[in-house]
């Protein structure tokens, strides 16, 4: 391990960060180390395997999933997180493997150290939602955070049954539990998918029974709403974001013959009311932006936050107020790249394709 740590690190592959915690983060997958894994003095998170994903419902179970049980269970649209402990402090690593201390404060204030203490190798891998500093601001609540997979501290999972066992003896909150099926159950999952679409819900993740095999399967609505929500930025995200996306939503459409037109009309709708909300600001010379808020202890989280998102976007501070022991920092998202083209194009520029 160690001559491949060196080399990856003499090739670019990984990085040394000093933060509050002195890690070593692989930023490419490298010779069958995942991106995103993680190496302290003592540890080591192994990154978070890419999980196949399925186009076809029917043929996608018979060629992946030739096990006799499959558990099914709810795709979460949040932010992919990874908790562990650390020289017994319960520190959080973001799916590329950076330090993540806004998750690692919410963490230790649900009380997760406490399944450290019984299961220290752990690492539990969630998603987070709600007021976080990527996912859309609530009232509901503060922050959820639903963990789908426990790694056993070798890159290897607990098979569902446990999983669900640990959870509910530590009280911590698991993704949705949709059911267990037969593995060639495909009515009973086809019926699941339609339900999932209709509900407004991202999709599902199956696996057997020893975890072994996955796959994962998303709808249509979801599909549809990512395109909705990132049409104004549409120059900041990855091109490959919308073709997954719209042939993904194609193929469930065909699958279940559901209604074309209907869905040609929300796909358009997805597109064009996000470009045109965003046209309508560059024509006033105005930046395409989004805004968050969060709810943090230690205010050099927020150091923390801005220090890693400003690479990509630039954050600006709206506002802030003190509630108790808490600051309460209300900021928005500069997307820079589309905002300097539409705001460009708007004026009048031409481009020569």
């Amino acid at each position: 391990m160690q001559k491949i740590v060196a080399e990856a690190l003499k090739r670019g592959k990984a990085e040394r960060k000093k933060e509050s915690l002195d890690y070593i983060r692989f930023r490419d997958r490298f010779r069958k180390i995942e991106r995103g894994t993680v190496l302290t003095a003592r540890k080591v998170l192994w990154g978070y395997p890419h999980i196949k994903r399925i186009f076809d419902l029917k043929d996608g179970l018979k060629r992946n999933m030739d096990v006799p049980v499959v558990y099914a269970e709810e795709k979460i649209d949040g932010f992919n997180i990874r908790i562990a402990s650390v020289k017994g402090e319960v520190f959080a690593f973001s799916r590329g493997g950076f330090l993540d201390s806004f998750v690692a404060e919410k963490a230790r204030d649900a009380g997760m150290a406490d399944y450290f203490k019984e299961n220290p190798d752990h690492v539990l891998c969630a998603e987070m939602l709600g007021n976080t500093p990527y996912t859309s601001p609530t009232t509901k609540f503060d922050v959820k955070m639903f963990v789908f997979d426990i790694d056993s501290g070798d890159g290897t999972y607990l098979p569902p049954r446990e999983r669900y066992s640990m959870l509910k003896e530590h009280g911590i909150e698991g993704v949705p539990r949709l059911g267990k099926f037969k593995g060639d159950d495909y009515k009973g999952l086809a019926t699941l998918a339609l339900r999932l679409n209709k509900g407004r819900k991202e999709g599902m993740v199956l696996k057997s029974e020893d975890r072994k095999s996955i796959v994962k399967y998303v709808t249509p609505w979801s599909d549809i709403d990512d395109i909705a929500g990132t049409a104004n930025v549409f120059f900041d995200m990855p091109i490959g974001f919308y073709y997954q996306r719209i042939l993904r939503s194609a193929f469930f459409i065909s699958e279940f013959g559901l209604d074309r037109d209907k869905y040609a009309k929300k796909l358009g709708d997805a597109f064009y009311d996000g470009l045109a909300k965003a046209i309508s600001r560059a024509e006033k010379g105005m930046e395409m932006d989004e805004e968050f808020e969060i709810s943090i202890k230690d205010k050099s989280t927020w150091d923390d936050i801005r220090r890693h998102m400003s690479k990509e976007v630039m954050i600006e501070e709206l506002w802030r107020r003190e509630e108790g022991k808490r600051t309460r920092i209300r900021f928005r998202k500069v997307y820079k790249r589309t905002s300097r083209r539409l705001i460009a194009y708007a004026a009048g520029k031409g481009v020569t394709d």
